[in-house]
């Protein structure tokens, strides 16, 4: 070897790390204990608190928000029914009226209980929100899974204050109650009965109950829809006048099956809307057999539902994916897609985050920008889609995109059970019970500060969003 030949150097190569990416960043930041409150039940509160508190502002004109007074106008609608009601008769004479009767004491009790009707109705759909935000929150803390009240709160934001102007969040208290009462079939059942009285997709929910404890609560469900039905009947004539008027409806505009008039509303096909049952429907060539043959899929989706429950196959799906499920299929395929039937998703959607094994993750953050784009569509561009300019068409069109995808995934999923992994055992229970406090009994010794309190370790488990 040469003088001049270079020598091998043994000094270590040096290397250039790349940055972690910002969502990275985020993400390490957020499981970090750093973030264990915010993450944690005092965050998911003040979540909820500031949502609700900008909500209820809103309507009443104290925060700038597009078109926000106008929402107030179906609160007011409500008041004018109550006292129908209170009079001893429900409103049949208004072509807007298309509820089951026990809907109209709730807007008795709603207009009553503040000098203002609209104050008193928002204050007491806030009083049922709370109630399912609380049951959210408190089954989560029980068993370490806070997603589902991380869900209901963001989700509000997500709907806007339709969620506290409109009629919907009452049956989605008591489908939510059903929900939770599933271990005790017949009280579940009940539950649904309630809902179904107010609206009726609740009752689609049954399917969610083990095919073992399904007869017990299509039993609750029956003997409270029959009862409660004869006490209505008894107050006023025509109660069961709702059945026909909601199968005298068209087609509405922000439904699926409106979306094709839509695009060709935009692309200069005159579309021509008229105005019943209090929403926009498409007078037009083809438009009830597009209505007739979206419903009957409909159907056909949940009957193939009932068919695989009565059959034993969906025993491994979670209850809350198959409630959303139903719930989407439902929306979907109704006639009508007004943007507060988002509040039926976001109360089921929640529940079904509370299960550990759940697939539907990913369906409800198409559920969330559904909902978003659901506030762009109503009030923001509602104008803008009717008359076929490019702003509310698109929103129109990304939200019903949005909704489908959600539905077929979520359909899919339930449908191929093998997917899921088996619910856990009281015996597997148990044991991941005793190992999170060993854990966490070493992790506190290692500190010097010891505790054997298995909670801490569940939260730490299943405490994120």
């Amino acid at each position: 070897m040469t003088a001049n030949t270079p020598q091998p150097s043994n000094a270590p190569i040096a290397t250039i790390e790349r940055a972690p990416r910002v969502d990275t960043r985020v993400r390490t930041w957020w499981h970090s204990r750093g973030s264990a409150q915010l993450r944690g039940t005092p965050g998911v509160l003040a979540t909820y608190i500031v949502s609700r508190v900008l909500l209820f502002l809103i309507p009443l004109g104290l925060f700038v928000y597009p078109g926000g007074t106008l929402l107030t106008n179906d609160a007011h609608l409500y008041w004018t029914w109550s006292e129908v009601v209170l009079s001893g008769h429900y409103p049949i004479a208004d072509p807007m009226w298309q509820y089951p009767p026990l809907a109209g004491f709730v807007f008795a009790i709603g207009a009553n209980i503040a000098s203002d009707p609209t104050l008193g109705f928002m204050l007491l759909a806030l009083l049922a929100d709370l109630v399912i935000f609380g049951w959210l929150l408190h089954r989560g803390r029980s068993t370490g899974q806070l997603a589902g009240a991380w869900t209901y709160a963001i989700a509000g934001l997500a709907i806007g204050p339709v969620l506290l102007t409109r009629f919907d969040v009452f049956p989605t208290l008591f489908a939510v109650a059903g929900l939770m009462m599933l271990s005790r079939p017949v009280r579940s059942g009940i539950m649904f009965g309630i809902g179904a009285l107010l609206k009726v997709w609740p009752a689609f929910l049954l399917l969610a109950h083990p095919r073992r404890a399904l007869p017990k609560a299509i039993a609750g469900c029956a003997a409270i829809a029959i009862a409660a039905t004869m006490l209505l009947i008894s107050w006023g004539p025509n109660a069961g006048s709702f059945l026909s008027e909601q199968g005298q409806r068209g087609l509405q505009i922000e439904s699926v099956g409106g979306m094709p008039y839509v695009l060709a509303n935009f692309f200069g096909v005159e579309m021509t809307t008229i105005f019943r049952y209090g929403s926009l429907e498409i007078s037009a060539a083809g438009a009830g057999a597009v209505a007739s043959v979206v419903a009957l899929s409909g159907f056909a989706l949940l009957g193939w539902l009932g068919y695989a429950r009565l059959r034993g196959k969906l025993e491994r799906v979670p209850a809350g994916d198959i409630a959303l499920a139903v719930v989407l299929i439902s929306i979907a395929t109704s006639r009508v897609f007004s943007p507060q039937y988002m509040v039926w998703v976001a109360g089921i959607g929640a529940f079904a985050m509370l299960d550990s094994r759940t697939r539907m993750r990913p369906v409800m953050w198409l559920v969330l920008f559904t909902a978003i784009f659901g506030q762009l569509v109503y009030p923001v561009y509602y104008g803008s889609m009717i008359d076929g300019t490019w702003q509310g068409v698109l929103a129109q069109v990304a939200r019903i995109s949005l909704l489908v995808v959600a539905t077929v995934w979520a359909t899919v999923n339930v449908l191929r059970p093998d997917r899921y992994e088996p619910e856990p055992t009281s015996t597997d229970t148990a044991t991941l019970d005793q190992q999170s406090e060993l854990i966490d009994v070493d992790a506190e010794s290692s500190t010097g500060h010891l505790s054997a309190r298995p909670e801490i370790a569940r939260s730490t488990r299943a405490d994120q969003f």
